[in-house]
């Protein structure tokens, strides 16, 4: 099941995740900079002494696919164990002969591409595997600690490290000060050095910080945490899957393999909330940057969390109350209508009557307890979404542009830092856009009437007259992409926009 909120937004989640370009490789085509970059193998070129290494050399895409080769390589014997290891080192001993045996070719260069390109990519779809496998071992520690811990000794990489920390942690026979020890030099590991910064600001002296911590090693090679961690390690697991980032960073970050056909906060009946708040998250998502990427991972986090164990919301989740009157009270009819509030309200109940009995049931718990689990779960549900959108959009004030302004318009002479910049054209705007042919911009009218500057030079050297009471009528515009504008009613019907630069006059077509 698609567990990713259902508005415009990056993707999320597993679903998300099915075709993605792994993380590592990311991190290899950012570091390598694509072909136009100097060639740089995982060789010394001054040292380039046969046919193969000296065409390597004189050719970026082969140099760059070297050199993933051998990054990937390296990654795969950090996720081997002894036997993996030894049967990884053989076929690429294999692939190295195949690989100088293009020194007979007549053109080692074009012999070379077809040989690098094959084992990037059988060394690039290994990695998932591997990882498959260590999330295995590590699903197995519940189980079998002492057996798991033997498999992890065998990985000499990031990850083996860091789930060996885990084990030592929290594992039948403690050792937190070699946990640590062992988790930061995972973490030293770390390539992409913003991510290693992050991790090593982490207190890992406390379960929060070190399970975080361990979060971004296993990011770097995508490894979804199996669901037994997040059922014995509870909210300090939930809290590591959190935002960490503030940016689309956090797209990046794998989800735990919890089933979550059961989550509240994907059922009927808070998709009805869903519904209600849909439009604004979708515009303000617009209007904000890439912060926005940690709201959904909150969001997709919180709909995990609430199919696994919805009463780890209580004492963390913020008043329902209080966030709910204050939706309920959102006025700007460019986005509430009437009765919104009411039926805003009555979603929200329906959800939390509807989750009592079910919670009730499952952990033989009283209505009383069942209840203010089903609200702990809706404010948290709610608090994200809220958030967003409070953040970036009035809701207390009619942001609608104007009817004055409202029809079909033309123009010629176009001026710069307006919608209206070409030469000449046609225009639309309705009581939210301005389109020009196909291209619409949601506008929000920022300021209206007489504080709204307007520059007497470009009226009068535009030969043009505001029409009466044009002063009252007077509007700042904003674009969801940060852009403003300026429009005052003129005489005869027209209208006068400006943006940092000339105004353009507006001729009404027809409204």
């Amino acid at each position: 099941m698609d567990r990713s909120i259902r508005v415009a937004q990056p993707l999320h989640g597993r679903a998300a995740r099915a075709g993605a370009v792994p993380v590592w490789a990311l991190l290899v085509w950012s570091v390598l900079g694509g072909a136009s970059a100097q060639a740089s193998p995982s060789f010394d070129c001054k040292a380039a002494a046969t046919p193969v290494e000296k065409a390597i050399c004189a050719d970026s895409k082969l140099a760059d696919a070297d050199q993933e080769i051998a990054d990937v390589y390296k990654t795969l014997q950090g996720l081997s164990g002894t036997a993996d290891k030894e049967r990884l080192r053989s076929e690429q001993k294999a692939w190295i002969a195949q690989r100088n045996g293009c020194a007979t070719a007549a053109s080692p260069g074009a012999c070379l591409g077809p040989v690098l390109d094959a084992r990037r990519k059988a060394l690039g779809e290994a990695v998932p595997a591997a990882v498959a496998t260590v999330a295995g071992i590590v699903d197995g520690i519940a189980g079998d600690p002492a057996g798991a811990g033997r498999r992890l000794a065998e990985l000499r990489g990031g990850l083996g490290k860091g789930w060996t920390a885990y084990l030592l942690r929290f594992g039948p026979s403690p050792d937190p000060a070699k946990a640590n020890t062992l988790l930061r030099e995972a973490v030293e590991g770390i390539d992409d050095s913003f991510a290693r910064e992050t991790a090593q600001g982490l207190d890992t002296s406390t379960d929060d910080g070190f399970l975080t911590a361990l979060r971004v090693v296993s990011d770097e090679v995508e490894m979804a945490w199996p669901c037994s961690v997040m059922e014995r390690r509870g909210k300090p697991a939930w809290k590591a899957m959190e935002p960490l980032y503030g940016s689309n960073r956090d797209n990046f970050g794998q989800y735990p393999t919890c089933k979550d056909d059961g989550a509240l906060l994907d059922a009927p009946a808070w998709k009805a909330v869903d519904a209600l708040l849909a439009p604004m998250l979708e515009a303000a998502s617009a209007r904000t940057g890439t912060i926005r990427s940690a709201t959904f991972r909150q969001l997709n986090v919180d709909r995990l969390k609430s199919a696994v164990d919805p009463r780890l919301f209580v004492g963390d989740a913020p008043e329902l109350a209080p966030l709910v009157t204050d939706a309920a009270g959102w006025r700007n009819p460019r986005w509430i209508d009437a009765g919104w509030g009411s039926r805003f309200r009555a979603a929200v109940d329906a959800a939390v009557a509807a989750w009592t009995p079910l919670l009730a049931t499952r952990y033989g718990i009283a209505t009383a307890d069942a209840r203010r689990i089903a609200e702990a779960v809706a404010a948290q549900g709610l608090s994200g979404s809220v958030g967003l959108i409070t953040d970036n959009m009035e809701l207390q004030k009619d942001t609608r542009l104007p009817d004055w302004l409202r029809g079909s318009w033309s123009w010629s002479g176009g001026a710069d830092d307006t919608p209206f910049a070409a030469p000449s054209g046609t225009a639309r705007i309705d009581a939210a856009n301005v389109c020009v042919g196909t291209d619409c911009t949601g506008y929000d009218v920022a300021e209206q009437g007489e504080g709204v500057e307007i520059d007497a030079k470009q009226v009068k050297a535009l030969g043009v007259t505001p029409a009466p009471g044009a002063a009252k009528q007077a509007v700042s515009l904003v674009s969801a992409t940060g852009g403003s504008v300026t429009a005052i009613p003129l005489a005869g019907g027209n209208a006068l926009v400006s943006g940092y630069g000339k105004a353009t006059v507006l001729k009404r077509a027809a409204k």
